[in-house]
């Protein structure tokens, strides 16, 4: 399945997937995993639960036309008393604004214009990816659903090059095996060892 011909519908239930692929591994946090490593450099447990949460109410935020300070300014508070519930308030609301929202209209990224489709691509290999990164970091299963997968490798493969001048938001892309399976080519494109 090539990303590109995807119907909208189709990302919107491939959103859907990954944010559950997310939430399948936030509910199997126990106490004395938040603060375990990730392969995210930097990032416990904590801290990317708190990413996939801040990303899921600005994603609401920016849907909603909201000035880019009062986006900007989420930030890790929110899960401070409650993460998973936390967690289940934003990806419900970000799955019901996306469904909402107007996806042939554009939408604004701080100084940049998006259409609201490459928005919903971006927020879906986002959660992708992290659902692989909880997975690693709490030990365990790690294989993503095969509808995201090839859904967002398609995304991903398009703008391997332009993501690898945007250190600031993506690790670097990993050199891709030729026999490699399509989760792994994914997430080597977002530079995680597999």
């Amino acid at each position: 399945m090539l990303s590109e011909q995807l119907s909208h519908h189709e990302w919107l239930r491939v959103h859907q997937i990954a944010a559950a692929e997310v939430d399948y591994r936030i509910r199997q946090i126990l106490p004395e995993y938040w603060e375990a490593s990730t392969p995210c450099d930097e990032w416990d447990i904590y801290d990317l639960v708190a990413h996939c949460v801040i990303e899921n109410m600005r994603a609401s935020l920016i849907l909603e036309g909201a000035p880019f300070e009062e986006v900007m300014s989420i930030n890790a508070e929110v899960i401070a008393e409650d993460p998973e519930m936390a967690w289940e308030l934003s990806w419900r609301n970000a799955v019901a604004a996306f469904a909402e929202a107007d996806l042939d209209a554009r939408v604004q990224l701080g100084q940049q214009s998006i259409p609201a489709i490459e928005f919903l691509q971006i927020r879906t290999s986002d959660l992708a990816v992290h659902a692989w990164d909880l997975a690693i970091g709490l030990g365990v299963d790690e294989r993503i659903d095969e509808e995201v997968v090839s859904a967002t490798l398609g995304w991903a493969r398009a703008r391997r090059d332009q993501m690898a001048r945007m250190p600031e938001l993506f690790d670097p892309p990993i050199q891709t095996a030729p026999q490699a399976d399509p989760q792994t080519e994914l997430l080597e494109i977002f530079g995680r060892e597999v």
